[in-house]
């Protein structure tokens, strides 16, 4: 999204990215991988959150990585078949969602999102080599922890869907499916050490930024505790994957490190998605229509993929930091990203 302080970064990369559907298969074969990183788990509670912890991908690579999404993100308002139309901009570079989503909550918007979530994956390893292009490889269905779950895997890295409930999870949740996850080494994942875990889940519970306050001013989901400096951002499924993740020991070795705004008192590290990597995710060229200011060419594959979930503009705005945009809105997918490890 946005600049530290709101301001656009040049184009100089152009992703392409198609559309790549799940397929049901009852291939039960783990892929034939070694890693010697080990095995790498990034965790997001919507497909379309991964970039939130990209700085740690870019900055230590050499693993087999395993993206999870613990939700399909079908609670989207942007699901509506009106709003739809509205937010896709296929003339500006957009891909449009398939298949076309029937409204929030609908089997046709879990789709779309994790079409786009394919999409998005399998074009960004166009300019990240060690990150693969899964196109059709197929996504069997299985169940984790008690949720319906598709997994795709190949030599260098899997992905897995679960259908967890979006504005369902429990930090409790979390960890059973996360750990149900890890159970499929040795099967249907390579049997690898886990080198890390990852969540990208950023959260931030900003006192005087006036969202989800209740009327005496306390926050409704957590005690305000956060800095208004920076993007407020409470939605229940990202704090239950922070407090999942950072409350247990998962045996990573190399530890677990969340998403979070920079003053957070629990903040250990900081780490940058590389300029040439985030304008490859988030670039935006010229306007296509010069009497719009929305018209941004859509370039990196994040535009491109995620173009219809945009927010809180047509396109998202890139960022240097996690900040408020001049409206107050949330500007999460950051390039200097902050991480709470343990």
């Amino acid at each position: 999204m946005l600049t530290s302080g709101a301001g656009a970064v040049g184009v100089t990369a152009v992703v392409a990215a198609l559309l790549t559907a799940c397929t049901p298969s009852a291939s039960e074969s783990a892929p034939a991988a070694t890693a010697a990183g080990g095995l790498d788990l990034v965790v997001s509670p919507h497909p379309d959150d991964e970039l939130e912890a990209w700085s740690l991908l870019a900055e230590e690579p050499g693993a087999y990585t395993v993206f999870v999404t613990l939700t399909l993100g079908e609670a989207t308002v942007n699901c509506d078949p009106a709003e739809v139309e509205r937010s896709t901009q296929t003339a500006w570079g957009e891909l449009a969602p398939a298949p076309p989503p029937q409204g929030p909550g609908t089997d046709s918007c879990k789709q779309a999102r994790t079409a786009s979530w394919n999409a998005f994956l399998d074009a960004a390893a166009e300019s990240d080599p060690h990150l693969p292009v899964l196109g059709d490889a197929p996504a069997p269905s299985v169940e984790l922890a008690g949720h319906p779950a598709r997994v795709r895997v190949a030599d260098g890295g899997a992905r897995v869907a679960v259908d967890g409930g979006d504005g369902e999870l429990t930090a409790d949740g979390v960890v059973e499916v996360v750990e149900a996850v890890l159970d499929l080494r040795g099967g249907r994942l390579p049997d690898l050490p886990l080198r890390r875990v990852v969540g990208a889940s950023y959260a931030n519970d900003a006192p005087d930024a006036g969202v989800n306050r209740a009327a005496d001013g306390t926050c409704t989901s957590h005690p305000c505790e956060g800095d208004p400096r920076y993007a407020e951002y409470e939605h229940p499924d990202h704090w239950a994957v922070r407090e999942a993740l950072l409350d247990h020991d998962l045996g990573a070795r190399d530890g677990t490190c969340v998403a979070t705004w920079p003053s957070d008192p629990a903040a250990t590290r900081t780490a940058e998605v590389p300029v040439a990597t985030y304008e490859a995710l988030t670039g935006l060229g010229e306007r296509v229509d010069p009497a719009d200011p929305q018209s941004l060419a859509r370039q990196g594959a994040f535009q491109r993929a995620y173009g219809w979930l945009a927010f809180p503009e047509t396109y998202w705005p890139q960022t240097e930091l996690p900040v408020p945009d001049a409206d107050g809105n949330p500007l999460i997918m950051a390039r200097v990203q902050t991480f709470a490890c343990r």
